[in-house]
């Protein structure tokens, strides 16, 4: 798979995670990057490491699930 691709949807899978985790968090723009990926959130409070282990936990949960 090229690695683009795969960034690319791993940053689909991290908003969605998100999305299911923080009902209400506004997603803002998510790119595949040379390095990885990102996305932007627009949350009242930033997320602490706590939350990026949950966020880290669904998104295996998604890709377990092997959705289309």
């Amino acid at each position: 798979m090229d690695i683009e691709i795969l960034r690319h949807s791993a940053s689909h899978i991290m908003a969605d995670a998100v999305k299911q985790l923080y009902p209400g968090v506004k997603l803002g723009i998510g790119p595949a990057i040379d390095t990885g990926f990102y996305y932007d959130f627009d949350r009242p409070q930033p997320f602490a490491p706590e939350d990026l282990e949950k966020i880290e936990k669904k998104m295996r949960e998604i890709v377990k699930a092997n959705l289309e």
